[in-house]
């Protein structure tokens, strides 16, 4: 028998990286005992209520393959704390001919044991539920404390021990040139594509996020000119998720909302912001958007690969990204010169 071993752990701090080594040993044991063979240990360090984990999905798209007659867990929330996701796998066993245990002998397919599977992918998916629940309850708590309860501040501002303080470096002027600006008339995008062209670091750049972007956007150019940390209030619980198994985010009303005014240090007076809200309502951003033409979706910048966007106004083609972000992103390439061709088949 070759034997498919999933580990799972949720973080990487110490404990669960002993965690890890202290679960192989116990696979190298059940497996030698058995006779059985090891065909790839797939290895991953993330939640188990969601599904999209490299080493899961590899080896879930190798279970379709039939590169191996066994998956081996040590129970089934190692799998998945997912309903859905653990019939999902559950499903592709039997129809692919591979068997499921766990070492916890709650399931095994290849002695028939699995009447309790509905069971314990309901008891796993709860209780992942019920410690979400348990965390949100605690931030709240926090919030209405009026303690920051993120571990990335918003831009411009640093936290110490649950406290916002500004930043001691440039970030805050460039939160006040953003309001400025966008009430001497500016449009968002226009602030975005000014900062990108003068190398201004990103939200991203400035908080170290993984493959974070040198772009500025018009999202986020609004996210900044409506963050009401700027006046010195905490407004935290904004926006929850859907559910545990879910990334999708829902707006909170206001009234649910969790606002302390005045917890900490404004970058922005109020007459400001608020005349910066007055403003977003009654303007409307307008931008030539791109047109469905001949080309659309067949016609790509050779030197960025962005799509060519076409331009009535110049009866023609611009490269997407230049027309976004300007000529440090890329140049129009009007008349045509530089362009690829795809052509679906």
């Amino acid at each position: 028998m070759r034997c498919a071993v999933y580990i799972r752990v949720s973080t990487d701090k110490e404990e669960q990286k002993a965690s890890l080594k202290y679960q192989k040993e116990l696979f190298y044991k059940y497996i030698e005992e058995k006779g059985w063979d090891i065909y790839q240990f797939y290895v991953d360090v993330q939640t188990g209520t969601m599904g999209k984990r490299k080493n899961l999905q590899k080896m879930i798209e190798e279970a379709q393959e039939k590169k191996f007659d066994i998956i081996l867990a040590k129970e089934l929330s190692r799998l998945a704390r997912n309903g859905e996701l653990s019939y999902k796998i559950k499903n592709l066993c039997e129809n692919q001919g591979v068997h499921i245990i766990t070492l916890d002998n709650a399931i095994n397919t290849l002695t028939g044991n699995t009447n309790m599977f509905g069971l314990y992918a309901w008891m796993y998916e709860q209780e992942s539920q019920n410690t979400s629940n348990r965390v949100k309850e605690t931030l709240r708590t926090r919030a209405k404390k009026g303690l920051f309860k993120w571990s990335i501040p918003p831009y411009a501002f640093a936290v110490r021990e649950g406290k916002l303080y500004i930043r001691n470096d440039n970030t805050p002027s460039i939160v006040k040139r953003i309001f400025d600006e966008y009430l001497a008339g500016s449009g968002r995008q226009s602030i975005a594509r000014r900062l990108y062209n003068e190398d201004i670091p990103t939200p991203a750049d400035i908080s170290e996020k993984k493959n974070a972007g040198d772009k500025w956007n018009d999202s986020t150019i609004k996210l900044i000119l409506t963050n009401p940390h700027y006046v010195g209030d905490l407004v935290q619980s904004r926006s929850t998720t859907v559910s545990v198994t879910s990334k999708k985010r829902r707006q909170v009303e206001q009234e649910n909302q969790i606002i302390v005014n005045n917890t900490h240090e404004a970058i922005i007076t109020r007459d400001v912001f608020d005349a910066v809200q007055h403003q977003l309502k009654i303007r409307t951003k307008y931008i030539t958007a791109p047109k469905n033409h001949l080309f659309t979706n067949i016609l790509y910048c050779s030197d960025c690969g962005k799509g060519m966007w076409y331009r009535s106004n110049r009866k023609g083609y611009v490269c997407g990204n230049y027309a976004r972000h300007g000529k440090k992103a890329c140049s129009g390439h009007f008349p045509l010169k530089k362009i690829s061709l795809k052509i679906p088949f």
